[in-house]
């Protein structure tokens, strides 16, 4: 009986479904409750087994609607793509515009990553006229205060020698607990920068240089160009004048700079000289209307010479892929491109503003340093510890504010899940942090296996059927992906304690020698910091955070706590150390580092077409691929 039911709801149902077809073949409505290859004029594409989704093409032809009517019977039940029919008109205006306009895709895969993609050396950024930058360590002959050992460029052994013993912003997360799993939870840190205390504690544990707590034995160490040295004909007096003149003053030469830069101000000069016409009928009218987009222009292009050149050097370090490592180094090469990025924004809104390049700041914050109130009272909370900071910039407005500048330029290469090479790593972590993760071990091992096998089946396919030459490597999947970033309009809580370092550090000492403000003023002269976070593919969002004088004092204090309990004594902080041991005053610092990290103020949204990046030279078309892969390495002819 319940079979007979049951073939009657079906011959019922089919009934209403032809006689829904007959009645109602001229009403756009009814399609939507039809399978789509029933839809008389449009060609479906069927995919089996999840496979790559095909684009559906349209059909205005008979014999093309026969075609995708006796189809359905064999593909109803797959998943089935399509586009309803249009009219001719629509048709050929979509077709005029499609052929007016191109659009090339991007490679979305690859083996090869360009991490210096589309990027602006740091050297020729120095050259850029609203940039000031550090003089060469060559051409530093004295230090009139300890605080002036900012003016070692990051790249310098001089600025690598300062770091010893010296709790910097690499560190300074790690030693107030926030990389701990418990503290990582609660802010939300993602495990791949989860790496406990560890790494701070031994760093803190480093002896200090002794020439560090005498200023003339530091000077003798660190300025190589001391007057007293005979290999420097140039060297300037050791007076505090004379090493003024040499820190505000050097720039690189006037032809370098015009080998690089064209200010905006000598575009608007030649556009004048050239009497470009202002008539409303004038095809160059709009031309001279339009101010140029930046500061300065960049001249240098890039050349397909270039990108062999590149290919060959990435093949060598990318035979055993690794995504941190890459991370690591497109942050590191793209970082002069995100300060060019805010130099362009600030001097877009104020001409006069100038982005100044700094070195390691904090060093008047030294125990041996005996001066304002404030450092004495800085000192006792941080039982002795030695700090310092370096800035990507600073950010010097013409009303005399002071900003400190720090970017952070997202990677968009991640790893291929069906790569030979994937681990199930994302590249981060190690080390303390992550030693409650022991429950997952087995799952994961279980896991990975599991895709190790998958890959080298499909390797394999690929081998059998193509062999090991060129073919095989066309086919075989790809180490990395393109990821799409989506910026957020927050800063991520592990970074609150970076910025607010910096925010100390850099203090009123911005003009060491006096010209911009007293350094006795009784506020700090800077007040905020400027993060620039900057994709490759969405573009580039600005963030300002507030100088919070309570949150810096509770940083002090548990800093100087880190170093009491754990760095004096030799101890090896534990597992979640400050969690208990810190009590509510812990507790209440994490909740007011996540206000903190949503209260921050926007600055602006910079579009992807308009942060300046390189371009190709004149004779190469084409886009830029964030990719290696395609670049033919034999030259043409």
């Amino acid at each position: 009986m319940k079979k007979f039911h049951q073939l009657c709801f079906i011959t019922l149902s089919s009934l209403f479904v032809i006689m829904t077809i007959t009645t109602s073949s001229s009403s756009a409505t009814a399609f939507t409750y039809l399978i789509p290859a029933q839809i008389p004029g449009a060609k479906h594409v069927t995919t089996n087994n999840h496979h790559h989704r095909a684009a559906l093409t349209l059909s205005n032809e008979n014999d093309e609607e026969q075609q995708s009517s006796s189809a359905s019977s064999s593909s109803a039940g797959d998943d089935v793509i399509y586009r309803p029919t249009i009219s001719d008109d629509d048709a050929a205006s979509l077709k005029s515009r499609s052929s007016t306009r191109r659009y090339t895709t991007r490679q979305r895969t690859g083996d090869l990553p360009d991490v210096h993609w589309r990027s602006i050396p740091m050297s020729h950024l120095r050259a850029h006229p609203n940039f000031q930058p550090l003089p060469p360590p060559s051409q530093l002959s004295a230090l009139p205060t300890k605080e002036h050992v900012r003016y070692f460029r990051q790249e310098s052994w001089q600025w690598d020698y300062l770091h010893r013993g010296r709790c910097t912003t690499s560190q300074t997360a790690a030693a107030l607990g926030f990389l701990e799993s418990k503290a990582a939870h609660y802010l939300g840190i993602p495990n791949s920068l989860r790496r406990g205390g560890y790494s701070a504690w031994q760093r803190l544990r480093e002896e200090v240089p002794s020439e560090i707590e005498n200023l003339t034995e530091l000077e003798r160490v660190l300025c190589e160009g001391r007057a007293d040295n005979n290999n420097i004909s140039n060297a300037t007096s050791t007076t505090s004048d004379g090493a003024a003149e040499t820190y505000n003053s050097w720039r690189p030469g006037t032809k370098e700079s015009e080998r690089l830069w064209i200010s905006s101000q000598q575009l608007r000069q030649r556009r004048h000289n050239n009497n470009i016409t202002t008539s409303s009928t004038s095809s160059t009218s709009y031309y001279h209307r339009k101010p140029f987009p930046f500061s300065a222009k960049y001249i240098p292009s890039l050349t397909r010479d270039e990108l062999r050149q590149r290919k060959m050097y990435v093949e060598h370090i990318e035979q055993s892929p690794s995504p941190m490592a890459t991370r690591m180094r497109w942050g590191n090469a793209q970082e002069a491109t995100s300060v060019l990025t805010a130099l362009n924004y600030f001097c877009g809104l104020d001409e006069d503003t100038v982005i100044r390049e700094v070195g390691m700041c904090g060093a008047g914050f030294d125990p041996d340093v005996d001066n304002s109130d404030t450092n004495v009272r800085d000192g006792a909370l941080l039982q002795g510890l030695s700090i310092g900071a370096t800035p990507d910039a600073l950010v010097c407005h013409s009303d005399g504010t002071v900003e400190v500048l720090e970017v952070k330029n997202h990677c968009p290469f991640v790893w291929n899940k069906i790569s030979p090479h994937y681990t199930g790593n994302k590249g981060g972590g190690g080390g303390g942090g992550n030693r409650n993760r022991n429950k997952k071990k087995k799952k994961l091992h279980s896991n990975r296996r599991r895709r190790h096998q998958n890959s080298r089946k499909l390797n394999d396919d690929i081998a059998d059927d193509y062999g090991d030459g060129e073919p095989a490597k066309k086919f075989a999947p790809k180490h990395y992906l393109i990821r799409d970033f989506h910026l957020e309009r927050r800063i991520p809580p592990v970074y609150i304690p970076q910025l607010m370092m910096e925010i100390l550090c850099v203090g009123n000492a911005v003009d060491l020698d006096g010209n911009a403000q007293s350094s006795s003023s009784s506020e700090p002269l800077c007040k905020s910091a400027v993060m620039v976070r900057q994709t490759a593919t969405k573009g580039a969002i600005m963030l300002r955070l507030n100088r919070d004088e309570e949150w810096i004092t509770e940083m002090q204090y548990f800093l100087g706590r880190f170093k009491k309990e754990y760095v004096d004594t030799g101890i090896i902080p534990e597992d979640n150390f400050f969690w208990e041991s810190g009590g509510e005053r812990y507790h209440k610092f994490l909740e007011r580092t996540k206000e903190l990290s949503e209260s921050v103020e926007f600055v602006a949204f910079i579009d992807h077409q308009k942060i300046q990046r390189v371009v190709f030279e004149h004779s190469v078309k084409g886009e830029i691929d964030l990719f290696l892969d395609e670049v033919d390495v034999e030259e043409e002819d």
